[in-house]
């Protein structure tokens, strides 16, 4: 595989996930670069400036996360397992979709209930060394527990969800009650949902201060009311970020 995910205590005793190229960056940019070559037919004009609008950014951050989690064995080949995503499906477009980033849903393919899952990935990419962009996680998950009435919460996200699994992947009326049953207007109650703050970052930061930033978000989404086994972060790092985003961009196979 070319990357590596190893679990990371921080001082505080949360598990933070990294994810490292294997056995190295330019390893892990060219399998990157591969996957999403795999999706694009027609790459959009070459890109002469160092930077990316925030849009592209984000889009190939997530394509990105959502490559990962599949390689690294959260979902994939295994039955029971639905995946709906947003930005990740427009890696090379300048806007970005609202909604959740990535989802995940596992309905135990042998009816156990208590096996249900809903995994909520949401996702920040930056080339700054300083990783203070992580915070803006925070407010992802944040917005969930807004009221009802409020488009960006977790029940009007659930509407949505459950509706796209139903014609989508035309999931039958007992498995979207089954989705509908992993909410819970209270965060404290949602047993069935894992929270994946991820931030896709520059590996020039140290793994020590990606630990530190991303351990400092688990602790803000907990006082929010999420139980604090239902956090995991990711960190997944390349060298020269920025670069290779824009390299990715137009369509560059090997590592800038």
């Amino acid at each position: 595989m070319a990357f590596k995910k190893s679990p990371s205590k921080s001082s505080n005793g949360r598990q933070i996930q990294l994810v490292r190229g294997n056995p190295d960056c330019a390893t892990f940019y060219q399998w990157i670069h591969a996957e999403l070559a795999k999706v694009t037919t027609n790459w959009p004009p070459k890109i002469t400036k160092t930077t990316l609008t925030t849009g592209r950014r984000g889009n190939l951050g997530e394509f990105l996360s959502y490559r990962v989690a599949r390689e690294s064995g959260l979902y994939g080949k295994s039955k029971g397992y639905t995946l709906a995503l947003m930005g990740a499906l427009t890696p090379l477009q300048d806007g970005a979709p609202t909604g959740l980033d990535i989802t995940i849903v596992h309905l135990d393919p042998s009816g156990d209930v208590s096996k249900d899952c809903l995994y909520i990935m949401e996702v920040k990419t930056t080339g700054a060394t300083k990783l203070t962009y992580a915070t803006a996680l925070i407010g992802d998950y944040k917005k969930l527990l807004g009221k009802a009435a409020v488009a960006g919460s977790l029940g009007q996200r659930f509407n949505w969800l459950q509706g796209y699994l139903k014609v989508v992947h035309e999931f039958s009326d007992d498995e979207v009650e089954r989705v509908g049953n992993l909410f819970m207007p209270d965060a404290k109650d949602c047993k069935g949902i894992k929270l994946l703050p991820t931030l896709v970052h520059d590996r020039k930061a140290g793994d020590p201060a990606a630990v530190v930033a991303l351990d400092e978000v688990a602790a803000e989404i907990e006082k929010q009311g999420w139980g604090k086994q239902t956090i995991e972060p990711w960190s997944i790092a390349i060298e020269k970020l920025t670069e290779c985003l824009v390299h990715l961009s137009n369509n560059g196979s090997t590592m800038p």
